[in-house]
């Protein structure tokens, strides 16, 4: 039984990171690099006081959660969420090494005084997103498996 609603669990929390990110690279992302550059400064520096601290627990919670199953699993299951944890750990290593440097570099910007030769951070940070989504997703797709396969 505790096996069962830890895989909801789990299964939930995979859901929800996968959406966010999804969300993120579906409507906020053509958002943002439609805007000019002070307004997309300003509106990436308030889009991240919502995403943190949130999104970085509820990675790491899932991801520890899928950890507990594949330790106390035997069998398939235990394989799809052990896959899935390093899924998110690899997901969490392209946010805090590649989205989060980015992000940091934002706090520095003068909006008043953005330069015409600024270096948009954007199509990089796109593409960092797109692959953590991707990696997300597959998260999703093991945990799932995993809680399908529960016995």
């Amino acid at each position: 039984m505790l096996a069962e609603v830890a895989g909801v669990a789990v299964l939930v929390g995979a859901g929800i990171v996968a959406g966010v990110f999804v969300a993120v690279a579906v409507s906020v992302l053509p958002t943002l690099i439609a805007m000019p550059a002070d307004r997309y400064v300003e509106t990436h520096r308030m889009l991240g006081k919502g995403y943190h601290p949130l999104m970085p627990l509820l990675v790491n919670a899932t991801m520890l959660l899928d950890i507990a199953l594949a330790i106390a699993l035997r069998g398939a299951p235990r394989v799809s969420f052990a896959v899935a944890a390093v899924l998110l750990l690899g997901s969490q290593f392209v946010s805090h090494l590649c989205n989060v440097p980015i992000n940091r570099s934002l706090h520095e910007i003068d909006v008043t005084a953005i330069p015409s030769d600024w270096n948009d951070p954007r199509p990089v940070w796109r593409n960092w997103h797109l692959l953590r989504t991707a990696i997300a997703l597959a998260a999703l797709v093991a945990t799932g498996a995993g809680a399908v396969l529960l016995p």
